[in-house]
């Protein structure tokens, strides 16, 4: 048997809920870069669906899994993600941009 490791050298092990965190922070982070390289229709569509991501996400993990996305009820949560995500794409849809 090996002896445990030296304390101070293990790592606790991640929550799943911070991977989901992380991964919803990584798509808005994507969409500001978008938004940045290719414009504010593309970003804003993208940003619609790291939202609608987060409501299927919502919809499917339980409770301890969801972490920070489970703030009410699940029908709430996912009801206020998806209205979100519909009108930020809406409003990525109509933006007038500038004539280049």
């Amino acid at each position: 048997m090996s002896a445990p490791p030296p304390p101070g050298l293990t790592r606790p092990p991640a929550h799943p809920a911070t991977a989901v965190l992380l991964a919803l922070l990584g798509g808005v982070a994507l969409a500001l870069l978008t938004t940045w390289v290719a414009g504010p229709t593309a970003g804003g569509l993208l940003l619609a669906a790291d939202l609608a991501v987060a409501a299927v996400l919502r919809l499917v993990l339980p409770v301890r899994v969801a972490g920070a996305l489970a703030v009410r009820s699940r029908g709430v949560d996912v009801t206020t993600l998806l209205v979100l995500a519909v009108l930020c794409a809406a409003l990525a849809s109509v933006l007038p941009l500038p004539p280049v």
